[in-house]
């Protein structure tokens, strides 16, 4: 018995990896081609003829319909059947596969129970011949063979049953894609018209902004300017006010010392002068006394030399009364710096 030979054409490896292992399950041995050109170079060049091709629909390049096409126009292969392998088994794809020849859609991923009807149906007619083939020749009976429809009766069937359905959701399609480009349209226009929109806008809050800034920045520069102003002016009239008491203060207390320093300095000089008289009083008297006694007949000379001795006298008082009158404007002298410094520390 030969080897029942698959040939399975996908461009996706794993929907044929799929497909060949209920294949493989059904006994048959399979071809792995990965599009529609390789599958016809291997029909070309190969010896082997599959028992059955499935076919993917969608497939870069040459498409499943065009390649089946191409096969059943071909009489080496035109008595091989294609099964077309689909995700979508749509009204349309049902009609153009029957357009092309195809004996059955096959959906993906595929299921294992539509697979065997389809190989079950592919199969039945030889297993029947094997199994009822005569030992002996027999006559068979006429059999009365039922009338074929026309093509022309076939398409007007086809038309009447398939195309007002095909020809609706052809309908439906082409306005969803008009409404989906409607739509996109729409939306592209609503974007521009945002974009340009959100810019004028962004643009005028930012000049309105930049305005408002700058002014309440100005009023507010402004307002600290004039309040830094008052502030200083008051500290200045305060600084002001302050120097004056101090300089009114630094003239009572001036004026004060003053007459303090003088009364000091008066009172001083009479007790100088007090206790100089008090000191020189006795030795004088003691002087004179002293000359008249020892000389009694030359007193002129002794009134010449007391005279004298009360010239140097004078003149020592007169000294010690101009030392006396240098300590006390050294003093005065003292005191005024020390005044001065006192004036200084109150103003700074």
């Amino acid at each position: 018995m030969a080897t029942k030979l698959a040939l399975v054409v996908d461009d996706s490896r794993v929907a044929r990896m799929m497909l060949c292992k209920l294949l493989q399950s059904s006994g048959f041995s399979v071809v792995e081609q990965g599009s529609a050109d390789e599958a016809l170079s291997w029909l070309e060049t190969s010896e082997q003829t599959p028992l059955i091709i499935f076919m993917d629909l969608m497939m870069p390049g040459m498409d499943g319909l065009t390649a089946t096409r191409q096969i059943k126009n071909d009489s080496r292969w035109q008595s091989i059947p294609v099964v077309l392998c689909t995700s979508n088994d749509s009204e349309a794809d049902k009609l153009s596969a029957h357009d092309s020849g195809v004996l059955a859609l096959l959906s993906k991923p595929p299921e294992a129970q539509q697979l065997q009807s389809i190989l079950a149906a592919l199969s039945a007619p030889s297993v029947a011949t094997e199994e009822t083939q005569p030992s002996v020749a027999e006559p068979l009976s006429p059999v009365e063979i039922p009338s074929i429809p026309s093509v022309e009766e076939i398409t007007a069937e086809v038309e009447q049953q398939l195309l007002p359905g095909w020809l609706q959701q052809a309908q439906q399609q082409t306005e969803q894609r008009s409404q989906q480009i409607a739509e996109n349209i729409a939306r592209q226009l609503i974007d521009e018209k945002l974009d340009g929109l959100a810019a004028s806008l962004s643009a005028e809050i930012s000049q309105q902004i930049s305005g408002a800034v700058q002014e309440k920045v100005q009023h507010q520069l402004n307002t600290q300017t004039e309040q830094m102003q008052t502030v200083l002016l008051e500290k200045a009239a305060d600084a002001a006010e302050t120097v004056m008491q101090n300089l009114n203060q630094s003239n009572h207390w001036q004026q004060q010392v003053t007459a303090q320093t003088e009364r000091w300095l008066a009172s001083q000089q009479q007790t100088i002068e007090q206790q100089l008289l008090t000191a020189l009083q006795p030795r004088i008297e003691t002087a004179i006394a002293d000359q008249l006694s020892a000389m009694p007949d030359a007193a002129d000379p002794m009134t010449e030399t007391l005279q004298q001795e009360l010239a140097q006298l004078q003149l020592q008082q007169n000294q010690l009364i101009k030392r006396q009158r240098m300590t006390n404007a050294l003093l005065m002298i003292a005191l005024a710096v020390g005044v001065f410094a006192l004036l200084q520390i109150n103003l700074f």
